[in-house]
C-alpha cells in the first residue's frame, strides 16, 4: 500500500514542479512585457541631463542657474523650447527644490520624443474619442505637444488672471498636471500592458504615478486624482481647473482651424454644448444638503470588498426579460450600480456572516440608506468613487442618453471604477446584449444640483 503511494506520489510530483516553471515562466514574460513597455516611453528621458536638478543620494538638492540649464538643456521642437525659456526657467530654482524640475523636464521630454501623435485616439473604448468621434479627422491636426502646452499656457493664464499670490509656488503642480493630464495618449504606451480600463486619463495616470511622480505627497495626489478625473464633470477644486484649461485650450484650437479655413465650427459647437451642460450641474449647496439627514455610518469593517465585488459583478450588464436593469458599465471608465443592488449585497453578506447588527431593521429605508452611504465612504477613500459625487452622497441621479441625444432613462446610480471588478472594462462591455436597451446608451449624463444628488431618500 505504501509503495503504491510512494509512486504516486513520485509521479505527481514531477507534473506539480512543471506546473510551477510554467506558472513563474508566464508570470515572468507578463512582467517583462511591462518594462518593455514602459522603456519604451522612459528612454528618451534619460538624454535630457540636467546637472544638478536631482535630489542627491545626501538629499540635499542643488539649484542650478538659468545660464547652465541653457546650456544643458535642448528641445527638438522650437515651441517647447520657447515655452521653457518662459515658463520654466524663471521659476526653476524654485521648481528644483519642490521636487517638480525632474518630472517636469521627464514629461517636455516625452513630448518632445513622442507629442507628433495626434491629440485625439481613435480608439472606440475611448470616452473622448466617442464624444468627438464626428470631429475625429479635425482634431487629429492638433498633436499631443501642442495640446499639453496649449493647456499648460491656459493654467497659467488663470493663475495669474486671478493674481494669485506666489503664483510661482503652485507651477510645479500646474506643469506637471497639464503636461500629464493627456500623455497616455502616446500610441504603443500601453504595449504589452493593455490597458484595462481603455481611457487615456486612467492610463495618464498611471504613467505619472508609476514613472513621473514616485514620491507620495498630498500634492502630488491631488495631480492624480485631477489627471484621472479630468473628464468627470467636477465643478470644483484642482480637477475643475484643470478641466477648464483643457476646455479652453480646445476653444481656441478650433479658432484656430476655424482662421486656416479648416471648419472648425462642429468642434465648436460640440466644446460649446459639453460647457453648457457642465454649467448646469452645479454642485449641491449647504441648503440642498439640509434638505436630508446624512445616513449614519455603520461598522462594516468585517465586509470583504473583493466579495462584495465579485457577488456584484454578475449583475453588471444583465438585463432582465422585461428590461429591467441594476448595474451597467461605461466607456468612461465607470460602472454605474442601483443603490438598492448595493445595500442587498451587503445584507446578504451580512447573513451569511452572521453580523446581525445589520441584519435588525435591515428591511428599512433608513437602514438600507445607511449601508449604501457607508459603502460608497468606504469605496472613495480607496479613490473608487469619482469625486463629483460629493461628501454626504450616496449617489446622484443621471440620464441615461441614447445615440441621437434623447433621455432612455434616469435612475438614481452608485458611479464606481470598473478597475474594482475582476474583469476587464471590455470584457463587461462584451456582456452586452446588442439588442438590449443596454447597448443603446451612448452617454451617462449626471444631473447634479437639481435635487440630483441622492443623501438620505
Amino acid at each position: 500500500m505504501m509503495s503504491g503511494y510512494l509512486e504516486v506520489m513520485l509521479y505527481l510530483f514531477p507534473v506539480f514542479v512543471l506546473g510551477v516553471f510554467i506558472f513563474l515562466l508566464i508570470n515572468e514574460n507578463r512582467w517583462q512585457k511591462k518594462i518593455i513597455a514602459f522603456d519604451k516611453i522612459i528612454d528618451p528621458i534619460s538624454p535630457v541631463q540636467l546637472s544638478g536638478n536631482e535630489r542627491t543620494g545626501t538629499g540635499k538638492t542643488h539649484s542650478p542657474t538659468p545660464t547652465s540649464l541653457e546650456q544643458t538643456v535642448s528641445w527638438r521642437h522650437p515651441r517647447i523650447q520657447k515655452f521653457y525659456q518662459k515658463h520654466v526657467l524663471p521659476c526653476e530654482k524654485i521648481l528644483s527644490v519642490s521636487g517638480y524640475l525632474s518630472p517636469v523636464n521627464s514629461l517636455l521630454s516625452l513630448l518632445d520624443t513622442h507629442g507628433d501623435c495626434p491629440s485625439v485616439i481613435q480608439r472606440e473604448q475611448d470616452h473622448e474619442y466617442q464624444a468627438v468621434a464626428n470631429v475625429y479627422d479635425l482634431l487629429a491636426k492638433i498633436t499631443l505637444m501642442d495640446h499639453s502646452l496649449n493647456v499648460a499656457e491656459q493654467m497659467i493664464a488663470f493663475v495669474l488672471k486671478a493674481k494669485t499670490r506666489d503664483p510661482e509656488m503652485i507651477m510645479g503642480k500646474i506643469l506637471v498636471a497639464a503636461l500629464g493630464h493627456d500623455i497616455g495618449k502616446i500610441p504603443g504606451l500601453m504595449d504589452g500592458q493593455p490597458s484595462r480600463k481603455g481611457d487615456h486619463p486612467y492610463i495618464s495616470y498611471l504613467v505619472l504615478k508609476n514613472v513621473i511622480l514616485t514620491d507620495v505627497s498630498p500634492q502630488h495626489e491631488e495631480i492624480l486624482t485631477a489627471v484621472k478625473s479630468h473628464h468627470f464633470p467636477v465643478q470644483e477644486g484642482f480637477t475643475h481647473e484643470l478641466r477648464k484649461a483643457d476646455q479652453a485650450a480646445r476653444e481656441m484650437e478650433s479658432e484656430m482651424l476655424s482662421m486656416k479655413e479648416e471648419s472648425g465650427s462642429e468642434l465648436m459647437r460640440i466644446m460649446q454644448e459639453q460647457l453648457f451642460y457642465e454649467v448646469r450641474n452645479i454642485a449641491p449647496g449647504e441648503n440642498e444638503k439640509k434638505k436630508g439627514k446624512i445616513p449614519d455610518l455603520l461598522d462594516l469593517s468585517w465586509l470583504d470588498l473583493d466579495e462584495f465585488f465579485q457577488r456584484i459583478e454578475p449583475e453588471i450588464n444583465r438585463v432582465e426579460t422585461s428590461g429591467y436593469f441594476r448595474a451597467f458599465s461605461m466607456n468612461n471608465g465607470l460602472v454605474y450600480l442601483m443603490l438598492s443592488l448595493v445595500s442587498e449585497t451587503v445584507i446578504h453578506l451580512a447573513k451569511q456572516t452572521n453580523h446581525l447588527e445589520i441584519l435588525v431593521d435591515a428591511d428599512s429605508k433608513t437602514k438600507k440608506r445607511s449601508i449604501e452611504y457607508t459603502i460608497k465612504t468606504m469605496l472613495a477613500e480607496k479613490g473608487l468613487i469619482p469625486s463629483f459625487i460629493g461628501k454626504g452622497f450616496s449617489g446622484a441621479r443621471f440620464a441615461l442618453i441614447d445615440a441621437d441625444g434623447r433621455k432612455k432613462k434616469v435612475g438614481i446610480y452608485m458611479p464606481i471604477e470598473a478597475r474594482a471588478f475582476s474583469k476587464s472594462l471590455a470584457d463587461l462591455d462584451n456582456k452586452k446584449n446588442k439588442a438590449s436597451v443596454i447597448n443603446e446608451i451612448k452617454e451617462v449624463r449626471p444631473l447634479v444640483g437639481q435635487k440630483k444628488m441622492i443623501s438620505a431618500l
